[in-house]
């Protein structure tokens, strides 16, 4: 899944966020990587074929990683 975010702490930053089905994630501002995170391959009730449950939960973990940045590119 891929969206794009404007987040309320950087409003003059456009960011692009990019999510699997196994949770992984990463977010572009500018056409340049400021984060990737790979989700860990296997860990107790994790489905081994993915979920839409992870795909958003990744989503929704790159928002709070973006309110969390303290410049606009990370």
């Amino acid at each position: 899944m891929q969206i794009t975010y404007v987040s309320e702490t950087w409003p003059e930053t456009t960011y692009e966020i990019e999510s699997d089905r196994f949770g992984s994630y990463t977010i572009r501002a500018d056409g340049r990587v400021i984060k990737r995170v790979t989700a860990v391959t296997e860990y107790l009730d994790k489905p081994k074929w993915g979920s839409k449950k992870l795909e958003l939960n990744a989503i929704e973990d790159a928002k709070a990683a973006i309110a969390r940045f303290r410049s606009p590119t990370g």
